[in-house]
């Protein structure tokens, strides 16, 4: 199982390598489909769970609610971290997060390479998510009874690539990390 759960990481990973800043896509390019959570779901940061201190990275910084922990990459030159609900003998069962947040990589567009990131996958496109006003392309990948939700979307030169496990995005806590994500 744990095997299962680092693939999810090395997908989001993968993506930042993947895409390029040479060329942006416009939001939502050729009509895609846009799923707003609803209005009860999609709350300001003020109304959703505390948060129990910040963590800055290289490219970011992330609240982390009550309750929840983390594990930043020990290589001062990456830009990633993953956050989990209770503590790390649970985490195949409980809700995780990895978020990565770099430079793409030249050569391929965003659009490009969110494509190759779901051929290499097998994973499935989903609509278009928004949460906390930003529109985030969505995958969903099942490896044997684990699934997990790949969300990515360009901000200024930074690519911003999230996998989330155990969890569905309705979740309230789920929502408040991703929306107190800030990108230096």
């Amino acid at each position: 199982m744990k095997k299962n759960y680092f693939s999810f990481a090395i997908l989001a990973a993968s993506f930042c390598v993947m895409a390029s800043c040479g060329s942006k896509s416009a939001d939502n390019a050729g009509g895609a489909d846009s799923t707003e959570l609803a209005p009860e779901a999609e709350e300001t940061v003020e109304n959703l769970p505390a948060t129990k201190t910040s963590f800055e990275q290289k490219n970011f910084i992330v609240s982390v609610p009550e309750g929840w922990n983390t594990t930043p990459n020990p290589d001062a030159s990456r830009s990633d971290i993953m956050l989990f609900k209770g503590d790390m003998e649970n985490i195949m069962s409980s809700p995780v997060m990895m978020i990565n947040v770099d430079a793409p990589a030249e050569g391929m567009t965003f659009d490009e390479a969110f494509k190759a990131l779901q051929a290499d996958s097998g994973a499935q496109a989903i609509d278009d998510v928004t949460i906390g006003g930003k529109t985030y392309k969505g995958l969903v990948l099942t490896e044997g009874e684990n699934t997990g939700t790949i969300l990515a979307r360009e901000e200024g030169d930074k690519v911003i690539a999230l996998t989330i496990t155990n969890s569905g995005l309705d979740n309230p806590e789920v929502q408040a990390i991703i929306q107190s994500i800030k990108v230096k």
